[in-house]
């Protein structure tokens, strides 16, 4: 054990590498460790969407829009584009309930300056001229924006390597080490290294670090399978869901609630079959794809021919109250956790910078004890 750094972060997805970057610019010693490659989880299996509309209100959405404007200028920050562009999110309401609540909601964003409206059918119609609205009441829009996850996480790697911060993937990390409340080692299958402080950012799988040394976090995931398709002309100008997503995913054991966005290279992005599972894997299943398919063509009946030429399927974790976990793990005094986000691309851009100033030692003006994860103890 003879390298030693001032932090170790555990997972190579956008958190661990948001914080990275913001840690070495500060002067940090920082080594990251990703188990598989960058964005080999949720990260990289995301639909790119930067989420507005469902953020919880209060300190969640204060940090939701502050993220938004902090995404219009982070390209320039970091040295590379990442194929930032506003766009609208469409929210499609069947039941009464939904609308009740969805009006409510814009209001609420409307109070707040952000651009919202609630749509008629015939609205519909006309923001998306392919869409089966026959079911709907109509729909709940709101100006958000999306970007390409990958070249995301990659701006934020390039950036945190030109401050120092070392990046090394394929090495899993097999055990944390722990003597008298601090963590005084990270093991790999063939390396131990030892640091002032370690950041666990490893999504599906932050329970099963946290276990290796003896800690437990209620860590829960779905299994999510999404496609897409060849490139096309234009054919969808929003970003489309269903009102009731999250309601429809975590209350089956299998589900499907359709999210679609045309890449700004034409392809269509087609999320997502959920299955609930207790096993992390990566791999496709036999209705998942056919039942995307099912509910799409419901959707956009003139889509019928577009062939799909890619698929993937990744474990989505949360938290049973569904909010994030950020802070120091209790009974490791040198241990903080980051894992769970809601609407992560549009707030890591911001708690990343916070959990840097916490990590460090700094006072955020942003109280974030609402995330701690002594709440699970």
């Amino acid at each position: 054990m003879n390298q030693h750094y001032d932090h170790i972060i555990v997972g190579g997805g956008f958190a661990g590498l948001a914080i990275a970057y913001h840690l070495a610019r500060r002067g940090a010693a920082v080594l990251l460790l990703e188990a598989e490659r960058i964005g080999y989880g949720a990260s990289g299996a995301c639909a790119g969407r930067a989420q507005v509309s469902e953020s919880h209100r209060g300190l969640h959405m204060r940090l939701t829009l502050d993220g938004l404007a902090r995404l219009e200028t982070l390209e320039a920050e970091l040295g590379r584009e990442f194929e930032w562009r506003r766009l609208g999110n469409i929210m499609l309401i069947e039941q009464e309930r939904h609308w009740q609540w969805w009006s409510e909601q814009v209001a609420y964003l409307q109070q707040l300056g952000a651009s919202a409206a609630m749509l008629s059918p015939e609205e519909l119609r006309q923001a998306e001229p392919l869409l089966n609205v026959e079911r709907f009441l109509g729909g709940a829009w709101c100006l958000e924006g999306h970007l390409n996850p990958f070249k995301f996480m990659h701006a934020y790697a390039s950036a945190a390597r030109k401050h120092g911060a070392v990046i090394r993937q394929h090495a899993r990390v097999v055990g944390l080490v722990s003597h008298k409340g601090r963590l005084i080692a990270v093991k790999t299958a063939h390396n131990r290294f030892a640091a002032d402080g370690v950041i666990i950012t490893a999504g599906a799988w932050t329970g099963q670090v946290l276990q290796t040394a003896g800690v437990h976090l209620p860590v829960q995931f779905t299994h999510a399978e999404a496609v897409i398709s060849e490139p096309l002309p234009r054919v969808l100008h929003h970003h489309i869901g269903l009102a009731d997503f999250y309601e429809t995913i975590h209350n089956a054991s299998r589900a499907v609630s359709i999210g679609v966005a045309q890449q700004q290279n034409g392809s269509l992005l087609v999320t997502e079959a959920v299955e609930m599972t207790e096993r992390i894997h990566r791999a496709n299943s036999a209705w998942g794809i056919p039942a995307i398919a099912r509910d799409l063509l419901a959707l956009f009946p003139a889509l019928a021919d577009v062939r799909m030429v890619r698929a993937w399927a990744s474990p989505s974790p949360f938290l049973p109250d569904e909010q994030p976990a950020i802070g120091w793990v209790p009974g490791l005094e040198n241990c903080f956790v980051a894992t769970c986000f809601h609407n992560t691309i549009t707030t890591i851009p911001i708690l990343s910078e916070l959990i840097a100033e916490t990590v460090l030692g700094g006072q955020p003006e942003i109280d974030m004890s609402p995330f701690n994860p002594a709440r699970f103890q």
